[in-house]
């Protein structure tokens, strides 16, 4: 069996030790509603209604492939999922990243002498609506009074400085939470997602952990800290520091490195033992800032700053530079792929009146997660990926495929897709 029908299979076999949260007996299991929505998402249908159009066709295909053994209805269908717990979702990354570290993936990708594995967190929205609403949407309203009912979610990867993949660790959602009328926020989710972090990863894998400026505070440096995850966190707009670093710069103490490549010339200083603000003068930051610039035009291209726990020196300052510039892999390389390169995160398959947003956006990134380990272990994936140029085009042709031909696997598609043959059937009258 290929890796792609493998990875596949364990989602169907996960999805069978999930309890079912209906209280009706019901003529079909809850795991066929899940390898329904999986299919869905893995063959990134636009739509429900567009899958459900094309299930005639591919019915059989659905059941080989994906488990799928009954077509179930709009509102069963919505319903059945929209009373899962988010939690049981969850927990299904962790047996694939623990799969990842059995084949000696993760251990590939540890940054600073093999020690670290890096994960990028930040935050996107995934359902908008001025009408739909539930008792866990978020509310905003315009400055002309304009109502609007939103979730977000916070997202964290394993991302390395120098490779294109990356491989969902966590997924916790941004919205009220269950008793709450207040609005949930990015800080408050971060709480929840560190233990998510720490357990997906393993108790004792060193994690470094990547955020922007918004993160730069005691209570959560103390909440990584309790999980024993080290971070990299953006500095701007922190003024505490930056009257530290204005007095370094002044004494001349900032220490300094300069490399240089055939275009661009990078510099980085830095400190260590900086207080991290007025309140928590116990928490003690290491800094560090890198400035890039054009060596044929001298022009700025690049600059920002950076707090740490992670000791600073000049043999690891060009690295914990690389390190921290990987946390955009989590807008580049999953919100943009997630919401622009077929995957319609943004999309509403279905809001629900409890967990179904946060339901649809957790199968998501649990087929985004199937299709990276592909992207990097298979290689009748990669094969197709090369032959049909970009994503969106790969996942045209596999619904092209999976739409008109028998197959006993996913694989199969791929492999016919590298083929490039027209498949010799009586022509159409």
């Amino acid at each position: 069996m290929k890796i792609i029908d493998k990875l596949i299979k364990s989602v169907r076999t996960s999805f069978d030790g999930i309890k079912d949260p209906r209280s009706d007996n019901s003529s079909y299991t809850f795991s066929n509603l899940l390898n329904m929505g999986f299919a869905m998402f893995h063959l990134k249908d636009p739509s429900l209604s567009a899958y459900k159009e094309q299930y005639d066709v591919r019915s059989d295909n659905l059941r080989t492939v994906y488990g799928v053994e009954h077509l179930v209805g709009d509102t069963a269908f919505r319903k059945g999922i929209d009373k899962l717990i988010p939690k049981e979702l969850q927990k299904l990354f962790k047996p694939f990243l623990a799969l990842l570290f059995a084949l000696g993936v993760m251990q590939k990708r540890r940054v600073l002498g093999g020690r670290y594995t890096v994960v990028s967190v930040d935050g996107t929205g995934h359902y908008c609506s001025g009408l739909k609403s539930c008792d866990h949407c978020m509310v905003k309203k315009s400055s002309k009074g304009k109502i609007s009912y939103y979730h977000q979610l916070l997202g964290a990867v394993a991302v390395h400085p120098n490779e294109a993949t990356v491989f969902p660790v966590a997924c916790e959602a941004i919205t009220k939470q269950d008793g709450s009328t207040k609005n949930d926020c990015e800080l408050n989710a971060s709480k929840r997602i560190i233990p998510q972090i720490r357990e997906a990863l393993g108790e004792d894998e060193p994690i470094i952990a990547v955020f922007d400026a918004l993160y730069l505070n005691g209570p959560h440096i103390k909440a990584l800290k309790d999980k024993s995850i080290n971070f990299i966190i953006g500095t701007k707009g922190q003024t505490y520091l930056d009257v530290q670093v204005e007095r370094l710069q002044e004494n001349n103490e900032l220490q300094q490195c300069t490399w240089e490549t055939n275009k661009m010339r990078g510099v980085a200083c830095f400190a260590n033992g900086l207080i991290l603000n007025g309140t928590h003068q116990d928490i003690l930051v290491n800094y560090f800032e890198y400035t890039e610039t054009d060596k044929q035009t001298g022009e700025q291209t690049f600059y920002s700053t950076w707090a740490t726990d992670i000791e600073i020196t000049q043999e690891n300052i060009r690295e914990l530079v690389s390190v921290a510039r990987c946390r955009w892999k989590i807008e580049n390389e999953t919100f943009n792929t997630l919401k622009n390169q077929g995957y319609h995160l943004e999309h509403s398959y279905g809001h629900g009146k409890k967990y179904l947003s946060t339901n649809f956006a957790i199968l998501t990134f649990l087929a985004f997660m199937i299709d990276q380990m592909a992207q990097h272990l298979d290689e009748d994936f990669q094969a197709a990926k090369r032959t049909c140029k970009t994503f969106k085009a790969l996942w045209e042709r596999i619904r092209a495929i999976f739409y008109v031909l028998p197959t006993m696997s996913m694989s199969a598609v791929y492999r016919f897709i590298v083929k490039r043959r027209q498949v010799k059937i009586p022509p159409l009258i």
